[in-house]
């Protein structure tokens, strides 16, 4: 981003002390990484205070951003400072004022109880693979403050920008739209995911709705495998211009998958390729993923649109993003499945599901879900039928444990890593292993106790 001192003023409504900087290309929230020139912005929350940490970067700022409480401690700084109401709401704010100056970028905002993450990265990969600038969410920066972050880490230059939306709490996806104001929504799937927080599966439906809330005029959305029929199960509705893609209505693409071998198809076109894995969800959000960009590129009206071949192909070499169901080589020959990033009862069933079609021995090691409205339920209720060793670590699994008196149950991660150390020979080349929970289990440090000692990499 660049924007002048005063587009910041009037994006935030503050008002300037010390000066006005003429240009800021940059903001900065963490002291510990802080590029000079940035602007920095101090961020409150419970237990911290960034006002109190900008004497170590203030030198090499062109400006300072702070509420009234906080400027208050920069009193002895030179630095101009930028006094607002609320930091985290003058990122939004700021945030958006730049998005409104990205006229050649098409926003494409993506939420969903799970499946955000890989359909992201596919997206980004068939846009890259066909030659198109492509700015992306990176990591897990979803919330107030990444989805900012990452808005204004875009080029004017960018054709496309993919945000990621994440919440956890009642009114987070109306100010993220309101921030965003995308051109194209997605909605991947809905789920009991963050719902303690979301007052149940209605309030899932009614937050993630609200991504629309601020879509542009022109703008279009696209609903995943069972979305529309949840929406409407939940007094949801959609008064936008929406693809379906259980409506098979002649925009969304179709799928089939036997084994590994998918095979897609649009108004009397195919094509086929190999998944990493013979996973149901992939081909659904492929199917998702080519339907979004059969339509974006159908809608531009110069410069030369790739085939539907093409566009298939662009997806071929795709690898899943670490820690979501990622391929890895491990101890002794053993395949290790790391979904260790995340979970919920329907991506913990369909990464089950997918284990239970690969050849060998298969093993789940669980750990709990987080953030349910009735987690005994919930875990109880998963499908292990295929599974042939089961290794369950947490308070919530300890519920499985009760269904499969056979399974190793542990009560924390720590126990679990202690003991996947000390029987490192039991797995084989035989072996597929997959490890997934919610990421506040840890269940990554199994995953590194587990693969080859040079690290995780793609198969």
């Amino acid at each position: 981003m660049r924007m002048t001192g005063l587009e910041l003023q009037r994006a935030t409504r503050g008002a300037w002390q010390k000066g006005i900087p003429e240009s800021i290309g940059g903001i900065s929230t963490d002291s510990r990484n802080f590029v000079e020139g940035h602007a920095f912005l101090a961020l409150r929350g419970p237990s911290f205070d960034g006002h109190r940490f900008a004497e170590q970067i203030f030198t090499r700022a062109s400006a300072m951003i702070g509420d009234a409480q906080g400027v208050h401690l920069w009193e002895g700084f030179e630095t101009p400072q930028l006094q607002v109401e609320d930091t985290l709401a003058a990122l939004g704010d700021i945030a958006n004022a730049w998005r409104n100056q990205l006229n050649q970028t098409t926003v494409i905002a993506i939420t969903g109880s799970y499946g955000k993450t890989t359909v992201r990265s596919m997206l980004a990969h068939i846009f890259t693979s066909l030659n198109r600038d492509t700015a992306a969410t990176h990591a897990n920066l979803n919330n107030l403050i990444g989805v900012p972050t990452t808005l204004l880490g875009i080029d004017e230059s960018a054709e496309i920008a993919l945000i990621e939306c994440g919440i956890s709490e009642e009114g987070e996806m109306q100010r993220l739209s309101e921030i965003v104001q995308p051109d194209v929504a997605v909605i991947t799937g809905l789920a009991p995911a963050h719902s303690t927080g979301l007052g149940g599966m209605k309030g899932v439906a009614r937050e993630k709705t609200d991504l629309l809330s601020h879509l542009l005029p022109q703008g279009w959305c696209v609903l995943g495998e069972g979305v529309a029929k949840q929406l409407s199960q939940h007094d949801q509705t959609i008064s936008v211009d929406a693809v379906d893609m259980d409506q098979g209505d002649g925009e969304a693409v179709q799928w089939s998958l036997v084994g590994k071998r998918l095979t897609l198809s649009h108004k009397g076109e195919s094509a086929e390729l190999e998944l990493p894995l013979p996973a149901h969800h992939w081909a659904a959000n492929m199917a998702l993923c080519a339907t979004i960009a059969l339509r974006y590129f159908n809608q531009q009206k110069s410069g030369p649109k790739p085939l539907f071949s093409e566009l298939a192909a662009s997806l071929s070499n795709w690898q899943p993003v670490e820690g979501r169901m990622h391929i890895a080589s491990g101890i002794n020959g053993a395949t290790i499945m790391d979904d260790s990033y995340n979970a919920n009862p329907v991506s913990m069933q369909a990464a089950l599901d997918t284990l239970a079609k690969l050849p060998g021995r298969h093993i789940a090691i669980l750990g709990d879900m987080a953030e349910l409205d009735e987690p005994v339920h919930a875990h109880r209720s998963l499908n292990l039928s295929g599974i042939d060793m089961l290794i369950l670590v947490g308070s919530e699994m300890k519920a499985v444990k009760l269904e499969s008196p056979d399974a190793i149950w542990f009560a924390t991660t720590n126990e679990a890593v202690a003991w996947m150390e000390e029987n490192l020979e039991q797995f084989n080349s035989d072996d597929h292993i997959l490890i997934k929970a919610s990421r506040s289990m840890q269940l990554d440090r199994i995953v590194r106790a587990m693969v080859n000692r040079e690290g995780i990499h793609a198969l």
